[in-house]
């Protein structure tokens, strides 16, 4: 029993570690649909088989029902399925794309739930059975050895796409060695990649570790190096290219030095000092190059400007303007069904009757892909909150927004009950502030991080009143 007990706790921290891997995913994996993108889910359905035979023998599982959070989130996925089977004489009549309604509403279903019942049930009963602190510490110490990869990988992509530096190229592709890697120099848009398979994917994996790394400042004993980890995320994210990591990460770090400065003495001093380091710098800086770092300033916000949607092959204008369209087209179809929404996966069904004309004008993402029947997957949402509005309506985005809500309130409760780990909280608050200004940008709940805080959440507040108790 110690076997398989190890077994899944040991393909769990593996699941953590090759999160950024999946540059050049095998095709037998496509049978997990849109999780074959990742490699992680790979790592954590092992673990989840060994966790099975593992309850098998014991008798027994954890799920954290009594939990405020959790719960909600359940009632939740009722909510979803409800409004889904009051809807369902209409979706057996739509077809798109060579799937039924019925179809991909399983399908969107079951991905609900790889996500939110058997991945967190896996995380939540790992980190019950090491103790929160320790779990919490593995999982830290594991982000960050695959950040160290990540980022030298992604710092000599930055030096190869912008700077031609050739002769760094044989160096590059011997991380192809690595599994689930191919590296992807993208010399057109100079946009980096690292690891994974599109700039986006790695902006939300710095999104991800990011409280985790802001954490190191807050408990690490070495004076400067603790800086370190956070500094190497921020300037990813800048190179990258990624306008979504870009801002997320600087709403992040505003978290984080917020609850930092209030908790930490220690940190106000040296965040005092390096805020007056960094002004003498940035006055000098800006003296000496005053015109070059005003033209990279202005290209930078120029970039961040999701609205532009005149034609370039050289910005993002075509991808700005598929996702507003989109959006407006989702907006349409919830003011059709404004009270239980068109059912769970059923959006793109009813949406793609209202794209506007401005947004298929000298757009090829729309004929190649989006409104293709040829291709399979169906068109995203870009705003996970949009998407849930539009297929569940207000009743099932109020459920929702109260199970986000009881999220804040219970990181916030950790908080405050916590004296020697507060650090755990403000890693907390920063990962979910991420992830919710991330939904955005997105609209799948195939975010590993989001979960996996979650149960440290869960356990953590747990932890907390266990010990008060006492």
């Amino acid at each position: 029993m110690k076997f398989i007990k190890k077994g899944y706790h040991i393909f769990f921290i593996l699941g953590i570690f090759f999160l950024p891997f999946n540059s050049d995913m095998p095709s037998w994996l496509q049978f997990l649909g849109e999780y074959s993108s990742d490699s992680s889910p790979l790592f954590f359905l092992i673990s989840f088989s060994f966790f099975l035979i593992y309850t098998v023998f014991k008798g027994r599982v954890f799920i954290p029902l009594k939990s405020t959070e959790y719960s909600l989130f359940l009632l939740f996925v009722f909510v979803l399925s409800l409004s889904t089977l009051l809807k369902m004489p209409t979706i057996v009549d739509n077809y798109f794309k060579h799937t039924s309604g019925v179809e991909r509403f399983i399908r969107q279903l079951i991905s609900l739930a790889i996500s939110g019942f058997l991945f967190f049930i896996v995380f939540v009963n790992v980190g019950r059975d090491l103790g929160v602190l320790v779990f919490f510490k593995k999982i830290r110490r594991t982000f960050l050895i695959s950040f160290i990869i990540v980022f030298s990988c992604g710092i000599l992509e930055y030096l190869i796409i912008t700077y031609n530096a050739n002769f760094l190229v044989p160096l590059i592709k011997v991380y192809d060695y690595l599994p689930f890697v191919e590296i992807k120099l993208d010399y057109r848009l100079l946009r980096v990649s690292s690891l994974t398979y599109e700039p986006p994917a790695l902006g939300t994996y710095i999104i991800t570790i990011s409280g985790f790394m802001f954490s190191y400042i807050l408990t690490s004993s070495k004076k400067y190096t603790r800086f370190l980890p956070f500094i190497f995320v921020v300037l990813l994210a800048l190179i990258s290219k990624s306008r979504t990591a870009l801002v997320v990460i600087l709403i992040q770090c505003l978290v984080g030095v917020f609850f930092a400065f209030k908790t930490y003495p220690k940190f106000r001093i040296l965040f005092i000092k390096a805020v007056v380091l960094s002004f003498v710098l940035v006055l000098v800086t800006m003296f000496l190059f005053w015109k070059p770092i005003s033209n990279v300033v202005s290209k930078k916000i120029d970039s961040l400007n999701i609205t532009k949607v005149e034609y370039s092959s050289k910005d993002n204008s075509v991808s700005n303007k598929s996702r507003l369209g989109i959006q407006v087209a989702m907006f349409e179809a919830f003011k059709q069904h404004p009270i239980v929404g068109t059912g769970w996966g059923q959006q793109s069904y009813v949406s793609r009757h209202y794209y506007p004309k401005w947004a298929l004008k000298n757009n090829y993402e729309f004929k190649a892909s989006f409104q293709n029947e040829n291709v399979k997957s169906f068109p995203p949402g870009f705003n996970l909150y949009l998407r849930i509005m539009t297929e569940t309506g207000i009743i099932g985005i109020i459920v929702f927004i109260s199970f986000l809500i009881s999220v804040i309130k219970g990181t916030n409760l950790t908080y405050k009950m916590s004296d020697q780990n507060k650090n755990i909280s403000v890693t907390l608050f920063i990962g979910f502030v991420g992830f919710l200004f991330n939904w955005l940008q997105i609209d799948s709940f195939r975010i590993y991080g989001f979960w996996l805080c979650l149960a440290i959440l869960v356990l953590f507040k747990s932890h907390l009143k266990e010990r008060a108790t006492f």
